[in-house]
């Protein structure tokens, strides 16, 4: 089992990867290759996706939370005894 610590340099390491991904495939593309392009986008989303993994692991126990990859702004529902 990995510390947060540990997670967010392999997270560091993971966006290295996909950002030299996303150069050998911006190269495909511009010589033409059709799905070169459309892997462009998605190798983009996922390396958004490991960055704010990244930020989320560095600072987990230091930084506020804004619930977007936790369950920090999830609350139960109110009951009402009227209704049941």
């Amino acid at each position: 089992m990995s510390t947060l610590a540990e997670l967010s340099a392999e997270y560091r390491a993971a966006a290295v990867r996909l950002r030299l991904a996303i150069e050998d495939r911006q190269a495909r593309a511009a010589g033409g290759d059709n799905v070169a392009v459309r892997e462009i986008a998605l190798l983009r989303q996922m390396l958004g996706e490991m960055r704010d993994l990244r930020q989320l692991t560095e600072g987990y126990y230091t930084r506020p939370r804004n619930g977007h990859y936790t369950t920090s702004t999830l609350h139960a529902p109110r009951v009402d005894a009227a209704k049941r």
